[in-house]
């Protein structure tokens, strides 16, 4: 299979971030959300979060995970804003200079009417609201700055109840910042390691200290207001986040909305492992949540590709929570190519040499270490909703028909719209 336990000569510390446990995010819930939520069908959640906040990783759980519609305030003015321009222009440059020079045209009662005019179009029963824009231009209008929204707030509630806001706090702003700074000097392996703090410093690569701290003051400035209102109904869903919990964040807001009562729409988003070998004592399975799948045993010995992978699907399908995952053993059966020549081909494969099973399974079991660290060589095949590894040695072409045939499968089970 290519693996082979992991060499002394790599340092611990080397990889702390990515083999220790993520911190915990502390989470406080409004003690009148619940009631909220039983005495209206309709879920509307307004999410607060400034530079680094990972707002974008919450509305993505939302949206992927829970059937959330995702309402942006950015949105609404950009596609509706130039009707109120009287033929000033239409392109984005037009609509930031004629809002740098607002006299009253950006108004959050427009905004708030935008919103719900975005709801009533659609039959979804949730929806994500992000009001405060991170468009500097927006929040520059003369009514983001304004001290109380509660008027506009409670006339738009008495057509749409809001549930409760999600407040996503960074502790130490400014500490983040630095550590951006020192993201960027590291060399590919370490950006390697440590993914999430990447991804969440990705947008203040282009921006120095004064303007990030100026960007940080006008989004409390523009989002305490809104706040103010929901503390007073005991509606928020409060969340302190450090740079070492950030990859709790998605875990911890899919606990809280189960908690909450919300259910899942989606319980796919595990890892589907490969191998070609029966034998796997190097890696440690119960750490990594990894059920073992005989693909031979789940079907007759005559089946062809295309019915082993179904047959994989219904059964991971049918013995999947949401946060298991796969490792499944494939016979030797013959590759047919034949089979996929009238379907798209799958073109995003990266080949990692040799990488540590934790930099792809985040949902470990963190309570005790395992059983010995795994370096290993694999393909990995991503799409929008399904990670697939092959561990080496594992035909590239026989890898890719697999996914293919695995995500037709998914594709054709998925219920369609009526």
């Amino acid at each position: 299979m290519g693996c082979h336990p992991s060499k002394a000569d790599f340092p611990q510390d080397a990889h702390s971030v990515l083999f220790r446990p993520p911190a915990p995010i502390p989470v406080d819930v409004g003690s009148a959300i619940r009631h909220h939520l039983q005495k209206n069908p309709i879920a509307i959640v307004f999410i607060f979060g400034g530079p680094a906040s990972q707002k974008g990783s919450i509305i993505e759980e939302l949206t992927s995970s829970f059937n959330f519609t995702s309402i942006s305030v950015e949105d609404i003015v950009f596609q509706y804003f130039p009707s109120r321009l009287s033929g000033s222009g239409t392109q984005i440059k037009d609509i930031q200079d004629a809002l740098r020079n607002d006299e009253g045209m950006l108004s959050i009662d427009w905004v708030l009417e935008m919103i719900s005019s975005r709801i009533k179009m659609t039959m979804n029963q949730r929806f994500v609201v992000d009001i405060v824009p991170a468009v500097s231009s927006i929040l520059k209008a003369e009514e983001y700055r304004a001290r109380s929204h509660d008027r506009q707030l409670n006339q738009f509630e008495m057509k749409h109840p809001i549930s409760f806001a999600i407040d996503v706090t960074v502790k130490d702003e400014q500490a983040l910042t630095k550590l951006n700074g020192e993201a960027n000097g590291k060399d590919e392996d370490s950006k390697r390691i440590n993914p999430e703090l990447n991804q969440m410093m990705r947008g203040a690569d282009d921006i120095d200290r004064g303007k990030l701290e100026k960007r940080i003051a006008e989004y409390h400035t523009c989002a305490e207001p809104f706040l103010q209102y929901f503390r007073k109904s005991s509606r928020v869903v409060s969340m302190s986040l450090t740079a070492e919990a950030v990859p709790n964040l998605v875990n911890t807001t899919r606990e809280t909305l189960l908690k909450l009562g919300f259910t899942m729409t989606r319980k796919d988003d595990h890892i589907i492992c490969f191998t070609t070998e029966t034998a796997h004592d190097d890696i440690d399975l119960t750490y990594y949540k990894l059920k073992l799948v005989n693909a031979g045993e789940l079907g007759r010995a005559s089946d062809n590709l295309t019915a082993q992978i179904s047959a994989v699907y219904r059964y991971i399908a049918s013995h999947n929570r949401h946060d298991d995952n796969f490792l499944v053993v494939v016979p030797s059966f013959k590759n047919q190519d034949a089979e996929l020549q009238k379907f798209k081909r799958i073109n995003f494969m990266e080949k990692k040499k040799e990488v540590y099973l934790d930099e792809f399974i985040k949902n470990k079991q963190h309570d005790k270490p395992p059983k010995m660290r795994t370096r290993i060589a694999v393909n990995c095949i991503s799409s929008s909703r399904q990670l697939f590894l092959f561990f080496e040695p594992f035909p590239t072409s026989f890898a890719q028909n697999i996914s293919l045939l695995y995500l037709k499968q998914k594709e054709q089970s998925q219920p369609r719209d009526s």
